[in-house]
């Protein structure tokens, strides 16, 4: 059984795959509490599904949408245990994303990794999931500086994707005048994000 807040098709609305088909299995619960989270109603301890559950609504919105892959989502989705989720994802011949802060691993073949450290946890990261990520987000916080970039691009050579927080006055602007320092400092593969589904205003 998992703690699920909700399953919905949408688009993918940050990162490198930005702007495609999703079916997105949001879980339940986050041991961080961020200030500038924008998934709060993840936060408690949601409803709890069944593998087999989970399975059939997402055979129903994949057969309104075929070409959507699956999210894996939260709060934080690996504070639970994936594997018998993924297992049978597998067996359907899913492609799966995983969304996750970064403090926690499991060995799972996910088809793709998103990381997105956290200033709230001084941006830790599993060790070993520096090898698996395919790309890093990051929040353009007070507390993201040049040396934690840095930091990173020496243990990966992921895409780091910047996003403005949310809420902040002039977070556009003040996302883009980071991502032109690290520019200017010669951080490589770096990129400046969005959120496409909240200009779209949709899930």
């Amino acid at each position: 059984m998992l703690k699920i807040n909700d399953i919905f098709w949408s688009l993918q609305g940050e990162g490198l795959r930005a702007g495609t088909p999703a079916i997105f299995i949001r879980l339940s619960g986050c041991s961080l509490r961020c200030p500038y989270c924008d998934t709060r109603n993840a936060w408690p301890a949601g409803r709890s599904m069944s593998v087999a559950e989970i399975e059939a609504v997402v055979a129903r919105l994949k057969r309104s949408a075929p070409e959507s892959r699956l999210v894996i989502t939260g709060g934080e989705p690996l504070e639970q245990d994936l594997k018998p989720l993924l297992a049978r994802c597998q067996e359907n011949k899913y492609f799966v994303a995983v969304e996750t802060n970064g403090l926690h691993f499991q060995d799972l073949p996910f088809d793709w990794w998103t990381v997105s450290p956290k200033d709230v946890a001084a941006y830790r990261v599993h060790p070993r999931l520096w090898e698996r990520a395919a790309e890093i987000k990051l929040l353009v916080t007070a507390a993201l500086d040049l040396e934690v970039l840095m930091a990173m691009r020496q243990k990966t050579q992921a895409a780091i994707i910047l996003q403005p927080e949310h809420g902040r006055p002039g977070k556009y602007r003040h996302a883009f005048d980071f991502f032109q320092a690290g520019q200017q400092h010669g951080i490589a593969n770096l990129r400046l994000g969005a959120q496409l589904h909240k200009m779209y205003r949709v899930p």
